[in-house]
């Protein structure tokens, strides 16, 4: 295997957990970006070869992203990301979405992919060995990354390339080679210290190459469906095909989640309700009460105003919202059991509803609590659930100080070690058990099914909730665009006090935004109510305080103006700029230091080389001065004396203990200058063959 190919296969293991673990459909495509961008490599010139990488990149961000990426869309992702970044602790990035920060992750991987691409002697391959370790091992602990496979695979790749640049420089010519005992007794214990003491937390799942390379053609089974909404819905047991199809359009300028039915009964397979049957009909207009009973309770909302316009070519039959809907502006049929509301046949509604404020203070601060006896139902598993859930559930929340404490473990748990995608192994008995101990895989109805379980099994009440994800903002449509792959799933978790509370378990999702205290009470003063039932509602407050806002897919570019977001989008700007104009000068200050420290021998040396794969047409980086000198006189044969006189120069600079006088030095330069500039006039005059050049 050609040397930079196996570099791209080294960069490919150390990069491989990062994408791994960030919830992408197509990971395996997206975690060779280091091996494609070794393939540019081929090209001699530096301009195709950035142009390729160029491509490359944009066209990877492009498959991850599903559509055509533009800069206004690049630009708010990165926004989003830096803000994340600097609002979030460390070792609670991994709750920022995979899908915005793909072009951060793209942009580190070719930095990284410039320093292994440079890996030409044995301290540089010895330096990203043990640096390479150093952050396998840091992201498993920080963040609960896959570490074994990827760091089987980093050492055992560094290793050969070790030994094979410890060959070359040793073996290939008369380069003395210094080993520094220090160095590398400090190399070895970096090296053997993970393989001694082991990984005792939960290891990432095995990668099946097969279920890696059939992910190009998720859903060619047949036991698969599209994705959407639709009949079958609760049906958990197969694999979807990913569809673009629009759905519908928000007209909002905050993203929320679009609930369409709750399900409290999972028989292994599919979920169901169980109760009485209440449906009644709401007509157009309604009231200022809430038409269902609504999820939370005893907490500050805000009533907001939504139109929704179908997309489809079919009218829609179903009626999405979010929060405790107040009215629709057709008339209805509500199923109050399920929260399912139907409609005959419509283009497009008005919806107005509460929206809750959750205080995330409060919600952390609250404890374990006996269930009320009318949540019995919410608390049921399945007789053919695998008591390993239950006690896989309470290994991860020992210690924890309440439910929510215990949700979020939960699913950190879950982002870390399961991989998102549409492809499912069925089962005949249970989902749950082939999702958690089997095929490991699976998208959002199986991690928020497994979820649910496993709240459950704690006794904190859990319900599943589907619907869609919040979509995309478009310009064209002025509002969110829903597509059927943004169906969705996830969960809702009991709290004394509070009520139900979103949660999101899905890796690639986020949680719901929640609003601290004294944000609450600023945002709040006189407008918040404390009840949803309230006869006449308060003017609506900032809607950036949604307890549903999603923030996998990109921000909207109209948000309201307000005087925190806006200082806080000038911060992001401030740091992005401040952080790409600290790589450049970094890059600039190195490449000056490097320059400075090169003799005018080693510069010559560069220059000859440059030129020579112009001249020559081969890759003469490897060549020593002698084998440079032999390819130099067959293509210029009239130049021989002056030729073997540079040669002789380059050899006592390279390989004798007595350095160049400053004479020597200018001697070398002037003989080059002359060489360059005969092969120019000659390159201008035309080719010539060696009998031509001696004449």
């Amino acid at each position: 295997m050609k040397r930079p190919l196996l570099l791209g296969l080294w960069a490919t293991a150390l990069f491989w957990p990062f994408v791994h673990s960030g919830g992408y459909t197509d990971s395996f495509a997206l975690a060779m970006t280091p091996l494609l961008l070794a393939l540019a490599e081929a090209w001699p010139h530096w301009l195709p070869r950035l142009v390729s990488w160029i491509v490359l990149l944009y066209l990877q961000l492009c498959l991850a992203w599903s559509r055509w990426v533009t800069l206004h869309q690049l630009w708010q992702a990165l926004r989003y990301v830096a803000h994340q970044s600097i609002t979030l602790p460390l070792h609670r990035w991994t709750q920022i979405s995979a899908h915005n920060a793909t072009p951060l992750v793209l942009v580190g991987v070719l930095l990284g992919w410039l320093l292994f691409r440079r890996c030409r002697n044995y301290h540089r391959a010895l330096t990203l060995l043990v640096v390479g370790t150093v952050v396998i091992c840091a992201a498993h602990a920080i963040w609960g990354l896959a570490a074994e496979f990827p760091l089987a695979s980093y050492l055992l790749v560094g290793l050969i390339i070790l030994m094979s640049t410890h060959q070359r420089e040793v073996g290939g010519d008369r380069t003395s080679v210094s080993r520094r005992t220090p160095v590398n007794v400090l190399a070895t214990v970096v090296l053997l210290v993970p393989l001694v003491i082991g990984f005792e937390l939960p290891s990432h799942p095995p990668v099946h190459l097969g279920d890696l390379l059939t992910d190009f053609g998720t859903g060619s089974s047949v036991n698969s469906a599209v994705t959407g909404y639709g009949s079958g819905i609760t049906q958990i047991n197969h694999s979807l095909v990913p569809s673009q199809a629009p759905v519908f359009v928000a007209h909002t300028t905050t993203s929320y989640y679009w609930q369409g039915a709750t399900y409290n009964t999972f028989n292994g397979l599919s979920w169901s309700n169980r109760g009485s049957k209440s449906v009644f009909e709401h007509l157009a207009g309604g009231s200022d009460v809430p038409i269902i009973k609504p999820y939370f309770e005893g907490n500050q909302d805000v009533l907001i105003h939504v139109t929704i316009a179908d997309a489809s070519p079919q009218a829609m039959t179903r009626l999405f919202y979010t929060g405790a809907p107040l009215k629709f502006s057709v008339t209805s049929i509500v199923h109050a059991r399920s929260s399912r509301i139907d409609v005959k046949g419509v283009r497009a509604y008005r919806l107005t509803a509460f929206e809750p404020l959750y205080s995330s203070a409060d919600i952390a601060n609250r404890t374990y609590s006996v269930a009320p006896r009318s949540l019995r139902k919410d608390l049921e598993v399945p007789d053919n659930l695998s008591p390993q859930v239950k006690r896989l559930a309470k290994r991860l929340v020992t210690g924890t100080s309440g439910p929510f404490d215990a949700a979020e473990t939960i699913k950190r748990y879950l982002d870390a070690h399961y991989r998102y995608s549409y492809k499912v192994r069925p089962s005949d008995q249970d989902a749950v058990n082939q999702f958690l101990f089997v095929n490991r895989q699976g998208y959002c109805d199986q991690f928020s099914t497994a979820f649910i379980m496993m709240m459950r099994s704690l006794g904190v009440p859990a319900r599943w909730v589907v619907g869609y994800a919040p979509g995309t903002y478009s310009k064209k449509h002025h509002g969110y665009l829903v597509r059927q792959v943004d169906a969705h799933s996830w969960a809702q978790i009991w709290i004394n006090g509070i009520g139900w509370v979103p949660f999101d378990p899905t890796p690639g999702f986020n949680f719901p935004t929640y609003s601290s205290p004294a944000l609450l009470h600023k945002a709040l003063p006189t407008s918040a109510v404390t009840s949803p039932s309230v006869a006449r509602p308060a003017p609506t407050p900032p809607s950036s305080l949604n307890a549903d806002a999603h923030l996998r897919k990109i921000p909207s570019p109209r948000r309201p103006k307000r005087v925190p977001q806006a200082s806080t989008a000038s911060a992001d700007e401030i740091t992005i700029a401040a952080l790409v104009i600290a790589t450049l000068g970094a890059l600039l200050w190195l490449s000056r230091k490097r320059a400075a420290r090169r003799s005018e021998t080693m510069r010559i040396w560069v220059d000859i080389q440059r030129e020579s794969r112009r001249r020559l047409g081969a890759h003469s980086r490897s060549y020593s001065p002698r084998e440079w000198g032999q390819s130099w006189i067959k293509r210029f044969p009239h130049d021989d004396g002056l030729i073997r006189s540079l040669v002789r120069l380059l050899d006592q600079s390279f390989y004798s203990q007595k350095p160049l006088s400053p004479n020597e030095e200018t001697e070398a330069k002037r003989l080059w200058e002359t060489l360059r500039s005969r092969a120019r006039r000659l390159h201008r005059s035309g080719p010539r063959t060696p009998q031509e050049g001696r004449r």
